[in-house]
């Protein structure tokens, strides 16, 4: 009971720090990071998540201006890239004698979003039960072309999400706020009229935040996210997603028919 306590307490003590020092990881301390990241459950047991360790400083350097100049990246000893990887069941195929077409659906995003979304929850659950201040980056998709180059990706392959890993000074004290449990949790079917008084009272924790931390001008949630997602962004995204190798033809009325 006191070990599913702890697992419990790591979970509920997550943040997103930035602030790294220039502190090594050993290679050791990946090695158990990445075993228990491996152990993940996949769609089909394919493992079709693989990641790149970039500790070169340079290569830090560029992958924080592709992410969006997010200069923690160039701080943090290791950056880990995780890729959606269909290389090697391709690789696997051709063994077999058969050809891979599974990346021309495009469910086969949905298949490499979720599996490199577990492997990437994982990964950061480890680091940080050994001690290391992890932080997620989307951003390795605001420029994925040149991501793709940069770590010299074979088809098939493109960067999803990437990890900070290393040590802070001091790590932050107050949770940023979180949606009380009513606006993500629905019994049997989706009710969503408690929302706008979920939305109303994160609204709310987040103005409290921002005071505590000196920001008092800063956005509450409603204002952040809707200003972000009323303009498009990482356009590119579909056209490297192509050029990788990826196709997803138009359904036909015939495909949006019911399955029997």
């Amino acid at each position: 009971m006191q070990e599913a306590c702890d697992v419990l307490d790591l979970l509920r003590a997550h943040r997103s720090e930035r602030d790294f020092t220039g502190q090594p990881v050993s290679d050791d301390t990946l090695e158990k990071v990445f075993d228990a990241a491996r152990r993940s459950p996949t769609w089909n047991n394919a493992q079709n998540v693989s990641w790149v360790v970039v500790r070169d400083a340079d290569k830090r350097a560029r992958l924080a201006q592709y992410c969006g100049n997010q200069t923690w990246i160039a701080r943090t000893p290791v950056f880990v890239v995780l890729l959606m990887d269909f290389h090697k069941t391709a690789l696997a195929a051709r063994k077999q004698g058969r050809e891979q077409v599974v990346h021309d659906n495009v469910n086969s995003l949905l298949i490499g979003g979720v599996d490199t979304g577990i492997v990437m929850a994982t990964m950061m659950t480890a680091a940080r039960a050994l001690g290391l201040d992890v932080c997620p980056i989307g951003g390795v998709r605001r420029q994925m072309q040149d991501v793709v180059d940069l770590l010299e990706l074979p088809p098939l392959v493109v960067p999803m999400a990437g990890i900070c890993m290393g040590h802070v000074e001091t790590r932050s004290t107050l949770p940023k706020p979180r949606f009380d449990l009513a606006a993500s949790w629905h019994d049997e079917v989706y009710r969503d009229h408690a929302l706008p008084d979920t939305i109303d009272a994160l609204d709310a924790r987040m103005q409290d935040y921002s005071q505590a931390l000196g920001r008092p001008d800063a956005q509450n949630w409603s204002d952040a996210i809707s200003s972000r997602y009323a303009v498009p962004t990482y356009t590119t995204v579909a056209a490297t997603l192509v050029r990788q190798g990826f196709r997803f033809p138009m359904p036909t009325a015939e495909d949006a028919a019911p399955t029997p």
